[in-house]
């Protein structure tokens, strides 16, 4: 793992290297470690460390960026003269702005050593537990036990964890986390739950496997019912899905600047359900991760809905400008075109918990998880996806069955207006949300599973 001494050396050798107005590098990356397992036995098993370094340089109105994995002095040199190549052929734009100050800081909150140093015995362990778990109950398991130290991320790609610019900021974090993920089968039915913590001794992987084949021995030979709009009850897991479009359409500080966000002139106006109120806060003690973002800006503490009412957007440093606003430190490293996106995302919640939600609801549908998801209307925040890993009929406040999965349109407008009930908030390690009770949730076709 390249450590703060390291670092050292490569930021000191590409700024002596560069000849621009500021330069700024991004390190990213880190070791990671996964056991796969299927059909109840361990499939694979893998190591890698693999790092990425952005270099971008500013001349005057001008940026340049360019990356490597070689570390070496004649390459970080080579990655310097393409940056500024690149910055000499742009044209100048009132979008390149001067690099970020702010000092020194480190952090070590979201790092842990024993994680770092997880065995793949300790994983094919986990997978153990897993395995005779779902025997027992005459499932086939499969998932994965992952534990990693840095910032290699779900599909690959890698997130800073140090960010240097000669203006004299200064970021350097420390990371680790586990992630144990089991999907359990019988016939048609199918279950899944994970498990992310920044220490590994957090998961039990036994409690994971249970909930996975409890939910898969229930989803058991669902049967048709008509698509309509229900009321549902969404389980933690599901509504998370649905958050990250609700930020990423409507809360994005470049899609506000740019009027892409239907939410782009209501600041101050009452947009959700006076029993919606959402925040980022990388405070919380159930969620970790580094608190600065990809241009070493401080991640702030942020209402975003209060009672239902808009009172903030996330904005990277370009969209804080363009805005008039200051940024929240929820950016990407620059040049990008996405903006800002959430970090460290709470829904606060209510009284009670999954059972008494559905024990409030006369007939409707309890989701586990939705996945597939995709933008219809950004402007009217249309979500499109389907249900997963169990879908049951609920009457008279009793689940009585599984019902095979449904494709669904839904506006996040309109589903924020008609939360009816929150449930206590559940820790994800990413998000901390509650399930949800959410009138006409407009599922548009049915399935074949």
């Amino acid at each position: 793992m390249i450590g703060e001494k390291e670092f050292g050396i490569i930021r000191d050798r590409v700024f002596a290297a560069s000849n621009a107005d500021e330069t700024e590098v991004v390190l990213g990356g880190g070791h990671e470690n996964l056991t796969r397992f299927g059909e109840n036995r361990i499939t694979q098993n893998v190591a890698e460390e693999r790092y990425q370094l952005r270099v971008r340089v500013r001349q005057g109105r001008r940026q340049g960026l360019a990356s490597t994995n070689d570390f070496s002095p004649g390459s970080l040199e080579r990655c310097v003269r393409e940056a500024e190549a690149l910055a000499a052929i742009q044209a100048e734009s009132d979008r390149v702005l001067d690099m970020a100050d702010g000092g020194e800081r480190r952090e070590d909150a979201a790092w842990d050593e024993a994680t770092a140093a997880v065995s793949p015995a300790e994983r094919a362990a986990w997978v153990a537990a897993a395995v005779e778990t779902a025997a027992r109950e005459g499932l086939e398991a499969g998932g994965i036990a992952l534990t990693s130290e840095g910032t290699i991320a779900d599909y690959g790609e890698i997130e800073p964890f140090a960010v240097a610019n000669t203006r004299g900021l200064y970021r350097f974090a420390k990371k680790t986390r586990a992630v144990f993920e089991v999907s359990a089968q019988k016939g048609e039915g199918a279950g899944r739950s994970r498990a992310l913590a920044r220490r590994a001794g957090d998961i039990d992987p036994v409690k994971v496997a249970e909930d996975a084949c409890r939910r898969a021995l229930e989803s058991r030979e669902p049967r048709q019912i008509d698509p309509k709009p229900y009321t549902v009850v969404l389980e933690p897991e599901a509504v998370r899905e649905l958050l990250f479009f609700l930020h990423y359409l409507g809360f994005n500080g470049l899609a506000v600047a740019e009027k892409r966000s239907p939410l782009f002139d209501k600041l101050g106006q009452r947009v959700f359900g006076e029993n919606v109120t959402l925040r980022e806060d990388p405070a919380h003690p159930d969620l970790f991760g580094t608190t600065f973002d990809g241009e070493g800006v401080d991640t702030a503490a942020l209402p975003l809905v209060a009672d239902g009412v808009l009172t903030s957007f996330l904005h990277d440093r370009l969209s804080a400008r363009l805005t008039g606003q200051a940024p929240t430190g929820h950016g990407l490293p620059q040049p990008n075109s996405w903006g800002a996106f959430p970090r460290f995302p709470v829904l606060d919640g209510g009284e009670g918990d999954l059972a008494d939600l559905v024990g409030g609801l006369e007939r409707g549908l309890l989701v586990t998880r939705l996945w597939y998801l995709n933008v219809v209307d950004p402007m009217q925040m249309v979500v499109t996806g389907m249900t997963r890993d169990g879908t049951f009929l609920v009457e008279n406040g009793q689940v009585v069955g599984p019902v095979k999965n449904f494709r669904f349109n839904q506006s996040l407008l309109h589903l924020f207006n008609q939360v009816e009930a929150l449930g206590e908030p559940e820790a994800l390690g990413d998000a901390v949300l509650p399930p949800l009770r959410v009138r006409d949730f407009r599922f548009t076709s049915g399935t074949d599973f």
